[in-house]
């Protein structure tokens, strides 16, 4: 690991090795899940994705443009899918066939993680219980994160990140402060509440296993998960019985934000309380310059693609260019995870594995290449 960076300086991006020797398993789709085995892969884990060609993972299902060039891999193609799996391998395995899964248990008997977030009761349809997976590996540690938990009357429903939010409270509290409920952020919150839940949950079951000897069970609602990011409302109505409900720009202190139009076209400050800059329109830069000088708190209010190029996050090393492995999508940029370690910012190992090409290299340590290939003759690597 490279030493620490000197302060101001562009932050060093290598190798973090504190999960080297640790192997994850994932059976995963879409972000919130998917994305623990990447921060697990970049802090040093080997993270083997285990996929079906026959129903493929969301965020591989990307629909042809008409843009795209003939032969273009759309399905390797989606941002969000090397958002979450970036620094993996991939496999596939029909595990509706028994050879398919005798390997997928194969994988289990040297992994130290199994990660899982499909509808609670698929492992059972497979002969697979978790009960009995962990009686055949006690050391395992198993993460399920689903939207409703491993039981409940819920529990087999299918959940988005916007049904989440709205189950957990959240929605409820965006809008103006006349009481109407705007609702609906837009942003997956629930899923990466999930995620970093996920990682630290399994760090610290990988530490008691130190001691104990013993995997553990992870089951995570994450519609709970997210009823965490509501806590002042529900703080607010323990202690005086208020209904909570949208307070628009308002602090919980009932300090009134604004938001000012800057001169560029779409741009905004916002400040720590209404401001009278009346006349000609300012620029951004010079707008938060005379509110600064006033002592009045302000910041720009950036579009995601501003942060992407903004000094104050790129010197964090706040994103990373890798090339994919396929010369049609060629160079990709990948957001960090959001730590440095001893001054490192984790490198990111690569793009996301292309469906299936790890089959050779990892399944291929279980069976010889003669039974890897009657295997695919039969499907089973479908």
């Amino acid at each position: 690991m490279n030493a620490m960076s000197p302060q101001g300086a562009m932050p060093a991006v290598g190798d973090v090795d504190m999960l080297r020797g640790v192997k994850v398993v994932e059976v995963t789709t879409a972000v919130s899940a998917p994305l623990v085995g990447r921060v697990l892969a970049e802090m040093g884990a080997e993270v083997v994705k285990v996929e079906s060609r026959a129903k493929i993972d969301v965020n591989r299902a990307r629909l042809a443009r008409p843009t795209d060039p003939e032969g273009y891999p759309a399905h390797e193609a989606f941002q969000l899918l090397h958002e979450a799996s970036s620094s993996k391998q991939s496999v596939t395995l029909n595990m509706k066939t028994e050879q398919g899964r005798e390997l997928f248990l194969a994988l289990l008997a040297d992994a130290d993680v199994l990660i899982e977030n499909f509808v609670p009761g698929w492992l059972d349809r497979l002969d697979l219980p978790i009960d009995r997976l962990r009686e055949q590996f006690p050391r395992l540690v198993i993460f399920s994160a689903s939207g409703y938990g491993q039981t409940g009357p819920m529990r087999t429903q299918r959940s988005y990140a916007p049904v989440m939010t709205a189950l957990a409270g959240v929605e409820g509290l965006i809008g103006y402060e006349d009481g109407q409920v705007m609702g609906c952020s837009a942003l997956a919150l629930a899923d990466l509440n999930c995620s970093f839940n996920g990682v630290f949950l399994v760090m610290a079951a990988l530490v008691v296993r130190e001691s104990t000897g013993q995997g553990t069970h992870i089951d995570l609602s994450q519609i709970e998960a997210a009823a965490t990011l509501a806590g002042e409302a529900f703080v607010e109505h323990q202690l005086r019985g208020d209904q909570p409900g949208p307070v628009g720009n308002q602090d919980p202190d009932g300090a009134r934000w604004s938001l000012e139009r800057a001169a560029e076209d779409d741009c905004w400050v916002a400040a720590a309380r209404a401001v009278d800059e009346s006349g000609p329109d300012h620029a951004r830069a010079e707008l938060l310059n005379r509110l600064r000088a006033k002592g009045i708190e302000s910041v720009a209010v950036l579009s995601p693609q501003q942060v992407a190029t903004d000094d104050r996050f790129t010197s964090r090393g706040y994103i990373q260019d890798v090339e994919h492995p396929h010369p049609a999508i060629g160079r990709l940029t990948v957001t960090s995870v959001p730590w440095r370690v001893e001054g490192v910012v984790p490198r990111i190992r690569g793009a996301a594995p292309m469906i299936g090409t790890g089959n050779e290299d990892i399944l291929g340590r279980y069976v010889d290449a003669a039974r890897l290939a009657e295997l695919e003759q039969q499907g089973v690597l479908k």
